[in-house]
């Protein structure tokens, strides 16, 4: 049948800066059930004014999709409504069919994807409201959770709200329709090319930031115990500026972060990669300011180094919170959004798709060629 072969076109309507890997989610997810995503970043240049080609692709579209974040979004300044809003009330008015998805854990969201100014928060939530009103919706917490969402309402969706559609070229042949299925194939490719992009490319703007092979320069300390014969222990501290590449930092927090990690966890982490380089290898800059630090303590000339013990590299909370916020800028890291329970008040990160092609670069063995080769 020919209805089997339809694949149909989806609006995506949403703010944009805040909810970018949101949005990469459920393009990915609608190119895999065969759909075609259309957004404002997707649009050709065209001499219409924007309002007018938004309203033009909606018409155009079989469904429309609404997912709502933390941010009411940027304003039409003749009617001071948001544009995301604008184009719900028209998808409504247009009788399209509504798939509409709510961020559900609001307090949780981080600063910067949330709304701070009063009048902004007030226009957010009664734009939740209108929608929960007019339509029923789902809720997420993550791109993962918004993307498992998206794939089982559309499911439903298509079975119960008839569209037009497309048709594949071999069930329609007229030279119209193989035009546009050239072109929707055309615009496919272009968006796998830019969800591939996101996955291997930094965000506009960090080729400004520190990164790669230059050097990070930060304070770091150890203590430990030593236990002089027949007196008593004596607890000792030594201090130490050191400088590491910010590749050596991802290449040591990156695979605890494989998964997701707790902040704590992850200073933790370095600390111990820290001890291997700069503890305990040759002439190692913090071990002789520990031994320093010993011989003033104990007073002796000489330290037993058999009688050194529970030493422990510690990295200033400062400090360790300028890496995280520059692994942020890079694109590197993200904060995890995943519900935990309420006795859980840690703070926990992931790689992004872009952070998790780095690590591999930097970590991956490489292969050797033998000489017979």
């Amino acid at each position: 049948m020919i209805g089997d072969s339809k694949r149909y076109q989806v609006f995506l309507s949403s703010t944009y800066l805040d909810l970018r890997e949101e949005r990469q989610a459920v393009i990915a997810a609608l190119l895999q059930l065969d759909a075609f995503p259309s957004g404002m970043e997707l649009f050709p240049a065209a001499d219409d004014d924007a309002w007018t080609l938004i309203k033009r692709v909606i018409d155009d579209c079989d469904y429309y999709l609404l997912v709502i974040g933390g941010k009411y979004g940027s304003l039409d300044p003749a009617e001071e409504v948001s544009y995301t809003e604008k184009e719900f009330d028209y998808a409504l008015k247009a009788g399209k069919p509504i798939m509409a998805f709510l961020h559900g854990d609001e307090p949780s969201m981080p600063v910067g994807k949330a709304e701070l100014d009063p009048l902004a928060r007030d226009r957010l939530s009664n734009f939740r409201s209108k929608v929960r009103n007019a339509k029923h919706v789902r809720f997420w917490t993550s791109p993962e959770s918004l993307a498992a969402q998206v794939t089982t309402t559309y499911v439903r969706f298509t079975k119960l709200y008839e569209a037009t559609g497309w048709v594949r070229a071999d069930r329609q042949t007229s030279a119209e329709s193989l035009a546009e299925i050239a072109g929707l194939q055309k615009r496919i490719s272009e968006l796998e090319s830019l969800l591939h992009e996101a996955a291997t490319s930094a965000p506009a703007g960090s080729e400004e930031l520190a990164q790669g092979k230059e050097k990070f320069e930060f304070l770091v300390s150890v203590t430990a115990e030593y236990h002089p014969a027949g007196r008593l222990v004596v607890e000792a501290r030594g201090w130490k500026r050191i400088k590491a590449s910010w590749n050596y930092l991802l290449q040591n927090v990156g695979p605890n972060l494989l998964d997701e990690c707790e902040q704590e966890r992850l200073r933790s982490a370095l600390g111990k990669a820290l001890e291997n380089d700069y503890l305990f290898a040759p002439d190692a800059p913090l071990w002789e300011a520990l031994l320093k630090d010993i011989k003033e303590r104990a007073k002796v000339e000489e330290v037993d180094l058999g009688r050194v013990t529970n030493w422990e590299i510690h990295l200033e909370e400062d400090d360790f919170g300028t890496i995280l916020l520059q692994f942020l800028a890079l694109g590197l890291i993200a904060r995890s959004e995943r519900k935990r329970s309420v006795a859980d008040k840690g703070t926990y990160w992931k790689l992004t798709p872009f952070g998790m092609n780095r690590l591999v670069q930097l970590r991956a063995v490489k292969r050797v060629q033998q000489p017979s080769e």
